[in-house]
């Protein structure tokens, strides 16, 4: 599954919120999100635990980006105890969590058109953007969230109905737990490949768009900041010395002061000793990637538990 935050947004509204913490399930599709306060590493675990592991179980894997809640100690510490594989994804590069990026997207659109006359209680329509996701077609899979995760689709309020009176409660579970047995198997698989076959797609149609950039070891490289002084500069710094070449175009670079970074090769240039003009970025800017994201927390997952465990919202 894929997790991430939005925010800050603006207004702050009444119950003090102005983050919204959100996850997806990458084979259903299956959207969560939870509007809070601050997205420090104790709200995300909190978040993780109650919204997550609570109703649906734990996750084997998460992806997310190298923000610094996602990465702290505590944090890590609690992926280790649950056991739960952490992907964090190439520094810079927010397209490898692309899935939860996109509900993103979706949500503050959403959001912004059906509160624009009650900005300040933009969270209390937060569940009717979710209750909207899990119902409706993905385009990716050709089902509904509902559909793969329950094998059945939501009942929404234009849809409740009375059932017949004369229904036949224990036949119906039968057959509930008949279809959940075979047919919902079938019905993820179907699901799978359709999701597998648009991933492909999508993945043609940027390689397409994009010259892949390969180095070597040793090769010497600019690396683009993104940090933009205007809209219409490109800022570049380095030069740095490729030290890894990882995989999916992820290298590792390091500065003549020893300090090194992770990042995407599409982000990088060949240094030319003519770029003369291109300053070499002083130790004190570029730090290792987990140095730079190293919790500013000392509390212990232990000690963590110890004082309460959940930290309800």
């Amino acid at each position: 599954m894929g997790l991430d935050a939005i925010g800050p947004i603006f207004p702050i509204t009444s119950n003090g919120n102005r983050y919204i913490l959100t996850a997806i399930d990458y084979c259903t599709k299956w959207p969560i999100a939870q509007a809070v306060a601050n997205i420090q590493s104790e709200t995300v675990i909190n978040f993780l635990l109650t919204e997550v592991v609570q109703q649906y179980g734990i996750p084997t894997q998460i992806i997310t980006d190298r923000g610094s809640n996602f990465l702290s100690d505590i944090t890590l510490e609690f992926y280790k105890n649950l056991e739960i594989k952490h992907t964090p994804t190439t520094t810079y590069r927010p397209q490898s969590n692309g899935q939860v990026e996109r509900l993103n997207r979706t949500l503050k659109s959403t959001l912004s058109k059906i509160c624009i006359d009650n900005e300040e209680d933009w969270d209390t329509y937060l569940w009717k953007v979710l209750l909207s996701i899990r119902s409706m077609k993905n385009q990716s899979t050709g089902f509904t969230p509902a559909t793969l995760l329950y094998g059945q689709n939501i009942t929404l309020p234009s849809a409740w109905i009375t059932p017949e009176a004369d229904i036949n409660i224990e036949e119906a579970v039968s057959e509930r737990i008949s279809y959940l047995n075979t047919g919902l198997v079938e019905l993820r698989k179907l699901g799978y490949k359709k999701n597998e076959k648009s991933k492909i797609t999508s993945s043609n149609r940027y390689n397409q768009r994009v010259v892949k950039s390969q180095y070597k070891l040793g090769d010497r490289v600019l690396k683009h900041t993104d940090v933009l002084k205007s809209k219409f500069s490109a800022v570049w710094e380095g030069p740095y010395t490729i030290t890894k070449v990882g995989n999916k175009g992820a290298y590792t670079i390091i500065d003549s002061s020893g300090n090194y970074d992770i990042t995407h090769g599409d982000k990088l240039k060949t240094y030319r000793e003519s770029n003369r003009m291109i300053p070499e970025v002083s130790s004190a800017k570029l730090n290792s990637t987990l140095q730079r994201f190293r919790s500013i927390y000392v509390i212990e997952f232990d000690e963590y538990l110890k004082q309460g465990g959940l930290l309800y919202i």
